[in-house]
């Protein structure tokens, strides 16, 4: 039963969130940390950064690792069909209507308004997980200087996330050793 109810929450996520893996988070957040109580809050924050940082696309990367926590690799390939299937009938409903959706200023119309609730669903997910991940100082200055980094420059992402990990080992090592010191 529950491998079913995995499927569709993933499914609907996958059906009505717009705007990539991102605006799917908050989403998962709810169903899986607020709704079910399957995973912790902070599980979860750990689960999407390490989505973030591997290969392909964070949304199904996330489905494949709440999977997995929940029921090893079974729930994750149930996870993934879920997130995928919708995804898969739209786009090929896109791809047969694609020069007619170009033209037409309804459709345009209907993204713009999606477009503008999916930043409000990230700030959203910002502001809840902001207490779990932005716990000390060095996490808050991390944080900052990746907002800064992010409008500023062109670096490439994965290189901040890298940044971010190694910053946080080396703090954690040092706490680590302070600790072992007194």
């Amino acid at each position: 039963m529950k491998y079913l109810r995995v499927f569709l929450i993933m499914f609907r996520i996958g059906s009505f969130t717009f705007g990539g893996g991102l605006a799917m988070l908050p989403q998962m957040t709810k169903e899986f940390v607020e709704k079910y109580k399957w995973i912790e809050k902070d599980e979860i924050v750990d689960l999407f950064a390490v989505a973030q940082t591997l290969p392909g696309v964070i949304a199904i990367n996330a489905c494949v690792l709440i999977g997995y926590k929940l029921g090893k690799v079974p729930m994750a390939i149930v996870a993934a069909l879920g997130v995928i299937l919708p995804s898969f009938i739209v786009l090929i409903f896109v791809a047969l209507s694609y020069d007619w959706l170009l033209q037409s200023t309804v459709w345009q119309g209907a993204m713009r308004g999606i477009r503008a609730c999916v930043v409000g669903l990230l700030l959203n997910t910002a502001i809840k997980l902001r207490k779990s991940s932005l716990n000390s100082p060095i996490t808050w200055i991390i944080a900052a200087a990746s907002i800064f980094i992010c409008l500023f420059t062109q670096i490439n992402l994965i290189w901040l996330i890298i940044a971010g990990g190694i910053i946080g080992l080396i703090c954690q090592l040092f706490k680590n050793r302070k600790e072992l010191n007194k």
